[in-house]
């Protein structure tokens, strides 16, 4: 309950605060609001997007979520996502239509996890194995997942009907059905996935021996290991499993939605996995219902460059980098003020 209430306090801040900004660019915040709101819920076709736009930011939540639970920051959700994305999109193009929509579907998914876990696996095994900070090694795999996949998709698999930087279209067989309900959104019958992810992960974290070693690890590694929970092969599978939500992201993209691999496809959605995970508190539901916000925000925000003179579609991207820094700023509060109150007594 603490948890949620600061969660719920977090989002309301930044809420406030990126209000602020909206009056700064001589905008009312009522507006910007109503705007949002009507961008993201307005039409069967944006409401499908906000659904869309939630299940890929609760796969990228999750990716962060699950190695923090052990203490791990995995940051190199945009290159697992880019490297499931293009692994799935190269797959169904070099098989083509030869297996049924059921077997293609299923396949794909299994593709998309494996293909974002052992990426993430990479940073995973330097942290685990040879003593290396995984902030500093999933960056970098992000900038070579983005430049490898790119030259791969210029040199070998560019389309050639299109002048874009892109792959040619995948199989019929390997594209998931649209709900019609939703005016032709990228909403499939699959999309369930992310809640039943959320469910998963919150079973694994508070049912489970792997999830209790998670925690341990995560609150004192020097313990665990005396406990005889293995230290660096529980960080190693956080990653791997971390990745491979990603690498579902980059399927539901392909599959779902674009039909191909584009270089730009992803759109930062690895990266905004961050704020999710940390406004949700790395909790799985949490994860699910930040997603849900961010996603409004991220569809919403859509309509400012239309509706709204004093701001734009960027202001979305401050209100997320503004909870960021308030999740920051609340851990750094509560580590101060416990330091206060125990030095009291000490």
């Amino acid at each position: 309950m603490k948890s949620f209430i600061q969660a719920l306090l977090t989002a309301v801040i930044g809420l406030a605060l990126g209000s602020l900004v909206a009056l700064l660019g001589n905008e009312s915040p009522v507006h910007v609001i109503e705007v949002i709101f009507n961008g993201a819920f307005g039409t069967p076709y944006d409401l499908g997007l906000t659904i869309y736009y939630g299940v890929i930011l609760t796969f990228s939540g999750l990716a962060v979520a699950v190695p923090f639970r052990a203490g791990v920051f995995n940051i190199g959700g945009e290159g697992q996502v880019v490297v499931a994305s293009f692994t799935c999109a190269i797959v169904a193009i070099l098989l083509g239509d030869q297996w049924s929509p059921f077997l293609c579907a299923f396949v794909g998914l299994i593709l998309g996890c494996l293909a974002g876990g052992l990426w993430a696996g990479i940073a995973g095994w330097i942290k685990s194995f040879r003593g290396g900070h995984e902030v500093i090694s999933s960056i970098m795999l992000n900038f070579i997942a983005a430049g490898l996949t790119g030259w791969l998709t210029i040199n070998h698999f560019r389309a050639s009907d299109s002048q874009n930087p892109e792959t040619s279209s995948i199989g019929a067989a390997w594209l998931w059905s649209k709900l019609d309900i939703f005016g032709g959104a990228p909403v499939t019958n699959f999309s369930i996935l992310a809640v039943v992810c959320c469910l998963v992960v919150w079973i694994l974290f508070s049912k489970t021996v792997f999830g209790f070693s998670l925690k341990a690890v995560s609150q004192s590694p020097s313990a665990a290991e005396i406990a005889g929970i293995p230290v660096a092969r529980t960080t190693f599978y956080s990653m791997l499993l971390g990745g491979a939500f990603a690498g579902l992201a980059g399927a539901f993209m392909v599959y779902g939605d674009v039909g191909r691999f584009r270089m730009d496809m992803s759109a930062g959605f690895g990266f905004m996995g961050i704020p999710v995970a940390l406004l949700g508190r790395a909790h799985p539901v949490g994860v699910l219902f930040s997603a849900i916000l961010f996603a409004v925000l991220h569809q919403g925000s859509t309509a400012l460059d239309i509706e709204a003179t004093g701001v734009g579609r960027d202001l979305a991207q401050v209100i997320q980098a503004i909870v960021v820094i308030v999740v920051v700023s609340q851990s750094l509060f509560t580590i101060s003020f416990w330091k206060r109150i125990t030095s009291k007594w000490s």
